[in-house]
């Protein structure tokens, strides 16, 4: 059962008193989506995973605690078109500004964290359009992390699961299923491996919607690459 508490805390960037409603005991029911979605009422909670100082915009997991260096980025002009960005929902927008923090701070692996999860609110709002936007943000801030030598989990072959998702949901097949096919070619772990087919057979399908890992495991038979 989900409760919920209340944050009062000082905004580390200008010093403001802000108070953010905060649900406790929320938890994964059932399979996760192929890119770690929780299931229900867990993924409800979203709204409160970043959170927003209401009179300068700092966006955070936690607004009240100092991060060196997110003064100047709230003052980045890229950061204040995004704070309030039309063609997105409100809490998108919020990640997407921790995303551009993180981003701007050197961490591109939490930066596309966020900019997932901002695709998992344009989802619930039915922003199909911007979901891929985000999504594709999030599988380029992915491969940076990549190259700096960041991984965003630590079971072997994930990251690439979470990259082929990522391309499918937005539309990108081609690239989908190139990194599919090269994950297969190096006989993954089991599940990744169940993910992989599955997602060779969505991709076959022009499938950008969601599915879970327990759909993944009912698809255990090799597929024609």
């Amino acid at each position: 059962m989900t409760h919920l508490h209340y944050l009062n805390t000082t905004c580390a960037v200008c010093g403001e008193s802000c108070r953010f409603t905060i649900p406790e005991g929320a938890v994964s029911v059932g399979s996760r989506d192929l890119d770690t979605r929780p299931a229900e009422p867990l993924r409800s909670t979203i709204y409160a995973w970043v959170k927003r100082c209401p009179s300068c915009g700092y966006c955070a997991p936690d607004p009240g605690r100092p991060l060196k260096g997110a003064v100047d980025v709230v003052r980045l002009p890229r950061y204040r078109w995004q704070l309030d960005a039309r063609k997105f929902p409100k809490i998108a927008n919020t990640f997407l500004c921790w995303s551009i923090v993180q981003e701007d701070l050197g961490v591109p692996a939490q930066a596309a964290w966020a900019s997932l999860h901002a695709a998992w609110v344009c989802d619930d709002e039915g922003e199909d359009v911007p979901a891929r936007i985000c999504r594709k943000r999030a599988a380029d801030l992915l491969q940076r992390a990549w190259e700096q030598g960041e991984r965003l989990a630590p079971q072997e072959g994930a990251d690439e699961a979470l990259l082929v998702d990522l391309l499918r949901r937005a539309g990108r097949f081609r690239e989908a299923r190139a990194v599919a096919a090269e994950i297969l070619e190096q006989n993954p772990q089991p599940l990744i491996a169940d993910i992989m087919r599955l997602q060779v057979r969505l991709i076959a399908a022009s499938d950008r919607g969601a599915h879970t890992v327990a759909e993944a495991r009912r698809f255990r038979r090799p597929v024609s690459l």
